[in-house]
């Protein structure tokens, strides 16, 4: 039996969840009062929670169904629970002996995503561990499949502005592999889509006194030349939805451009679509080939 854990950053399940979330994040360190309410209401703003677990959970439970019998797929979150630590812990109960570990996104990054690999470790488990798989060439066909499907949905040819955007980091990361495999999905993408008006920004930075990687989403938006009525927002640096998703962008970002006059539409994300489902199977198993 093979074992296959998906890792995940994770998100809270309902409001209560919002301090110990965000505490573990900053690794035991209580958020400020004033910020734990602003996280509330973004929450609240969306629902009252994120739909970021579930759709980790249902990922999960479709690649099983078309990975089959012969692998054993477990989930791990890395700030809430299921933890990485536990799924492996289970791992180890099931008398697994060798898994591939994927964190789902598709960028690796040496700030942040070395991390889930250093929780993802065992004496009893040979792990296979893939770091990053964004030059996919079936992940970037979901990209353009996306966009694609809403340029036919809107119907909009003139005065078009496309937006590519990921989560922002720490300058002090740099040098990272992040910046240019952000790169790459977008250059694949203006390429094979033949897009000539567009920027990719960074979103999401954190509220800490480092400076974050730019321009920031917001600054392009609100300097973007008048002329365009029509924005497409391209969050190629995820493929879930979630709260800088759902907020973020929806929320935020679309608000400010409808005060340029602007009409935002984002792309829909992967979630647990069968093709993206098809990406993390392709990427499982060429990495297990590469190993042999």
């Amino acid at each position: 039996m093979m074992g296959v854990l998906l890792m995940s950053y994770g998100s809270i399940y309902n409001l209560g969840d919002v301090e110990r979330f965000y505490t573990h994040i900053l690794k035991g360190r209580k958020p400020s009062e004033t910020l734990l309410e602003e996280l509330k209401q973004r929450f609240v703003a969306i629902g009252g929670s994120s739909p970021l677990n579930e759709i980790s959970k249902k990922q999960a439970q479709k690649l099983q169904q078309v990975l089959g019998n012969d692998y054993k797929v477990y989930l791990g979150f890395k700030h809430i629970d299921p933890y990485i630590e536990d799924a492996v812990l289970q791992m180890e109960e099931d008398n697994i002996h060798k898994a591939v570990a994927l964190i789902l996104s598709p960028y690796y990054s040496n700030y942040n995503i070395s991390d889930y690999f250093k929780r993802a470790n065992s004496k009893k488990i040979n792990f296979s561990y893939v770091y990053g798989y964004y030059n996919n060439p079936m992940l970037i066909n979901c990209f353009k499949k996306r966009i694609q499907d809403l340029i036919i949905n809107i119907n909009q040819k003139e005065n078009v502005f496309y937006l590519f955007s990921a989560h922002s980091l720490p300058e002090k990361i740099l040098p990272d592999p992040y910046p240019d495999q952000l790169k790459y999905v977008v250059d694949e993408l203006v390429k094979q889509l033949n897009i000539q008006d567009y920027a990719f920004a960074y979103q999401s930075a954190g509220k800490t006194d480092d400076i974050w990687l730019g321009p920031d989403i917001l600054e392009i938006i609100q300097n973007l030349d008048s002329k365009y009525r029509t924005l497409i927002s391209c969050p190629i640096g995820f493929i879930s939805d979630h709260l800088e998703v759902l907020y973020d962008i929806d929320i935020e970002a679309k608000n400010l451009a409808e005060m340029k006059g602007i009409k935002l539409y984002r792309i829909n994300l992967f979630n647990d679509d069968a093709d993206f489902i098809e990406v993390l199977k392709n990427v499982i198993q060429s990495s297990l080939v590469k190993d042999k």
